[in-house]
């Protein structure tokens, strides 16, 4: 494919050209990747030896033999004494190993963070003011990292991004229509097709069609579920196995990406999905001012990347 083509997705309001052939374009500016300042454990905000007085939220582990921490953000956006941004700001703090990244981590351990963020999921739902939480996560410069230790952060808030609001809108109203989950009905139709990366018993990875980003993917649960902090064991390790997978092979391209997931509260009809978003490209003028996205890397072809170019391996489920 090398015709730019205009692809649309109606669910999340979505207008993005495809145009794999503006990847030729000259540039006489640097197109940087993943950006690392990293001063080293001893000056590591996150690092053990800073953390030890630090009280934490939830921890993993006990002491010093600790695994995963959670701690209150000390920059937050929101607050819980702020009526007019009223929330909570969290920050994971993925591993107590200073130079390690998500993807290095075992299935068990990212299986672990995942269990953790259901955990805090639960705890600030708890709150009757929050309405939308968010997990996600920045790795490198070009996707906001601000500090190299692996981390992921937590947002609540009392409000609801109105672009939710309208997802969720339209996708009730393909359910009455329809009288199916829009998500599960997407699984079935991306599961044959050249967006397919993999799929076991419990999840389906594949790229979107209408793809806002250069090797975007998505892991969806076959399960209707509506939060993460529902899913069973074997499910975060179904997870968590596909988010190592798709991430190791994301690394070979030294890209920064955006990882999260999000939850209304007390929506059990939502069904729950993971987005990875790669940022190799950025918004200039073009997409700014028409608000329309270029995609330069067609989501077909980042399936292919993703397979590795083998044949796409199926499992014995039956729809």
């Amino acid at each position: 494919m090398i015709k730019s083509e205009v692809r649309q997705d109606y669910i999340h309001d979505r207008v993005v050209l495809i145009a794999p052939g503006r990847k030729r374009r000259p540039h006489d500016f640097p197109q940087t990747t993943v950006v690392r300042h990293d001063g080293g454990p001893e000056s590591c905000i996150f690092c053990p030896p800073q953390l030890k007085d630090v009280k934490a939220l939830l921890t993993v582990g006990r002491g010093l033999n600790w695994r995963v921490k959670v701690i209150k953000n000390i920059f937050p956006i929101v607050s819980a004494d702020n009526p007019k941004a009223y929330g909570y700001q969290e920050v994971v703090v993925d591993t107590p190993e200073h130079n390690v990244e998500f993807a290095d981590l075992t299935i068990e351990h990212i299986a672990t963070i995942l269990e953790v963020f259901g955990q805090r999921f639960r705890a600030l739902g708890h709150d009757p003011k929050i309405k939308y939480i968010l997990a996600f996560k920045n790795h490198g410069g070009k996707a906001g990292a601000s500090i190299a230790h692996a981390h992921s952060q937590i947002f609540a808030s009392s409000f609801v991004p109105p672009h939710i609001v309208d997802k969720r809108k339209r996708a009730e109203e393909y359910q009455i229509q329809k009288g199916r989950c829009y998500y599960e009905d997407l699984l079935i139709k991306e599961q044959r097709g050249p967006r397919w990366i993999t799929e076991d018993e419990y999840f389906g990875a594949f790229c979107p069609y209408a793809s806002s980003y250069n090797y975007e993917a998505w892991i969806i649960p076959w399960r209707h579920v509506d939060n993460l902090g529902n899913l069973k064991t074997a499910e975060r390790l179904s997870l968590a196995t596909m988010l190592k997978k798709l991430l190791i092979r994301l690394a070979k391209l030294g890209l920064s990406y955006n990882l999260f997931c999000h939850q209304l509260v007390n929506d059990k009809n939502e069904h729950f999905y993971f987005r990875i978003a790669p940022r190799g490209d950025v918004w200039a003028g073009l997409e700014l001012g028409s608000r329309l996205i270029v995609n330069t890397v067609a989501p077909e072809d980042a399936a292919k990347f993703y397979r590795g170019d083998r044949k796409k391996q199926r499992t014995s489920r039956s729809r």
